[in-house]
């Protein structure tokens, strides 16, 4: 047994975040990719795109900081 179960927790809480953040972002393609190029900007639906893009990138950003302090942690405790 690990003597870090919260670690390993919030690792897999964070992780699920990242892939379902992910999956909105993919979810949301065929949208933009339907997008004609000659559509105006103004009449896109930004904020959904941006909703999505944010949070994807809140959530990866979220998992690395976790990852590296597991890191550093792992690291100060390793003989």
């Amino acid at each position: 047994m690990t003597e870090h179960p919260n670690a390993l927790l919030a690792l897999k809480h964070a992780w699920n975040g990242a892939v379902a953040a992910s999956d909105r972002v993919r979810e949301l393609q065929s949208a933009v990719q339907a997008v004609p190029d000659t559509a105006d900007v103004a009449e896109l639906d930004l904020e959904t795109f941006h909703s999505a893009a944010l949070a994807q990138s809140n959530a990866v950003m979220a998992l690395r900081g976790l990852i590296e302090e597991l890191r550093r942690r792992a690291g100060a405790s390793a003989p």
